[in-house]
């Protein structure tokens, strides 16, 4: 279990730039769990990392709030793609979600239960 560390200021500047194509409000969210470890919050950043990486047809499902969408069946993501949500969460999270892990997180609720799992 890793310790929830708030952003500094330097590391700031990286955030936001590895943030910068999610929706309005993700690296909001991202410091408000960061700073309190608030899970409402985590969530926020966790939707707008992967709105970051699925097509705009996609995206009214994870709008409608349901954690049981799923990255295949719901969103067409694919392996790449969910490395490349997996790679941007564990940089601003400061975590490591290893490959057998992955290949078990089939919905958002999987996601959001590992991830408050490991931290």
């Amino acid at each position: 279990m890793s310790e929830i560390k708030p952003v500094s200021e330097s590391e700031q500047e990286n955030l936001k730039d590895t943030l910068k194509r999610c929706p309005e409000g993700t690296f909001e969210a991202l410091l408000d769990y960061r700073s309190s470890g608030n899970f409402e919050a985590l969530s926020t950043f966790l939707i707008g990392c992967i709105k970051r990486h699925t097509d705009e047809e996609y995206q009214a499902c994870l709008d409608e709030g349901s954690d049981t969408v799923s990255f295949i069946d719901d969103l067409g993501i694919d392996s790449m793609t969910m490395m490349e949500v997996v790679m941007m969460v564990e940089e601003c999270l400061q975590i490591h979600i290893d490959n057998q892990d992955l290949m078990n997180l089939q919905t958002i609720r999987d996601l959001n239960t590992y991830i408050k799992k490991v931290l």
